[in-house]
């Protein structure tokens, strides 16, 4: 857990002022992150997206460079997230170490002991990120991040604007595994809302569940500065490319998210379909984000929003059940259809449609399981 082997706490101070001699944080920072793009490695990428922090956490290394019994706990947190995000790609470090090189050599003099110096700092910093890493030895790959923003839509939604501290990578339709840090090891499975955006922003949509303290401390008690850890997405709900058929998109109260970047989807990649969306909602107060929705859809080529209220005033939207709104509204036999919701909710749609001779095969659906106090929630498709 110290890091340096038996005899090497002397020379790490030694090292240290050395690398004290060279060191500007901030015009280092500056240049690692202009790396060109096809050099660029996710370390690069972290850099790129927040300098500052970059800054901040470069100076700290260098200033508690000879305490490494401090350097590895500190670097823990970040070790699952690099394992996963370099994997196969294990010259990621060896990459961003040339880059490093280069960036404190245009410092001015360089001599052979500096070289020497620098790359022992790294080899140091490797190795205690490694150390770092056996501390969560068994654990799924998770992402550390913060939460900018808390938007409390209804009593039991909150939308979450998450940065996290390494590039999380996802896909448009899928969702996170998240963990409040009030309710540590209890993780929920949250949809994303938006595709993957340069800056590394993600938008979460959360549900308060009926005696689930884990979503009920996401969206009532969590504040824009709080820490947040989100495992790696899961899920594959993606509207296929290469279908002549129109597209019928139904989804139940909050499982509406993921549609958001299946259509943003479509529009990035020009597909002309005629898509008809419904949203169905319990009461007309549930439509919590109609407007970025059909901000959403009006970015399609022929995209339109059928918001659904199942009970008390609903115009100007539909009333009724959502299924029965659904199959009565039109002939969707030449469509290809794509549900979302609760599993009770996809099942009974599923039904309905196969009962007015929609193929099975057109018929694509996803849904959270039910959570469990303290299990990650998987999926069924």
């Amino acid at each position: 857990m110290d890091g340096p082997k038996a005899g090497d706490q002397g020379y790490l101070s030694q090292l240290q002022a050395k690398l004290r001699e060279r060191a500007d944080p901030r015009r280092i920072v500056e240049r690692l992150a202009g790396t060109p793009p096809k050099r660029r490695t996710v370390l690069h990428a972290a850099v790129a997206h927040d300098p500052a922090a970059a800054e901040r956490g470069f100076a700290w290394l260098l200033e508690h460079f000879d305490q490494p019994s401090a350097v590895v706990p500190a670097l823990a947190p970040y070790a699952p997230a690099l394992d996963a995000l370099t994997g196969a790609r294990g010259r990621q470090f060896e990459l961003f170490a040339e880059s490093l090189l280069d960036a404190v050599r245009a410092e001015g003099e360089w001599s052979d002991d500096d070289e020497l110096a620098w790359r022992d700092a790294w080899r140091f910093a490797v190795g205690w990120l490694r150390q770092g890493a056996q501390l969560f030895h068994g654990e799924a790959p998770f992402w550390t991040g913060t939460v900018l923003a808390h938007d409390r839509r209804r009593d039991d939604v909150a939308v979450l604007t998450v940065r996290t501290d390494l590039p999380y990578p996802f896909r448009a339709g899928q969702r996170a595994i998240v963990e409040a840090h009030q309710v540590p090891g209890a993780w929920r499975a949250c949809w994303i809302g938006d595709p993957p955006a340069e800056d590394h922003r993600i938008e979460i949509h959360v549900q308060a569940l009926p005696g689930d303290d884990a979503t009920g401390v996401l969206v009532r008690d969590t504040r824009p500065g709080d820490p947040i850890r989100l495992h790696r997405a899961e899920g594959d709900f993606v509207i296929g490319s290469g279908s002549a058929g129109a597209v019928l998109v139904v989804a139940e109260d909050v499982h509406v998210t993921p549609v958001k970047a299946l259509l943003s989807g479509l529009a990035e990649r020009g597909d002309e379909r005629v898509v008809h969306l419904f949203w169905g909602v319990s009461v007309r107060d549930d439509l919590y984000d109609l407007e970025s929705l059909r901000e959403h859809a009006a970015r399609c080529a022929h995209a339109t929003v059928h918001p659904v209220v199942a009970r008390g005033p609903a115009h100007p939207y539909l009333s009724g059940s959502l299924a029965q709104v659904v199959v009565d509204f039109a002939e969707w036999t030449s469509h290809d259809v794509y549900l979302s919701g609760s599993p009770f909710a996809v099942g009974v749609l599923r039904t309905m449609l196969l009962q007015r001779r929609v193929a099975g095969q057109r018929i694509h659906t996803v849904t959270l399981e039910p959570f469990t106090a303290d299990a990650t929630p998987s999926s069924s498709r």
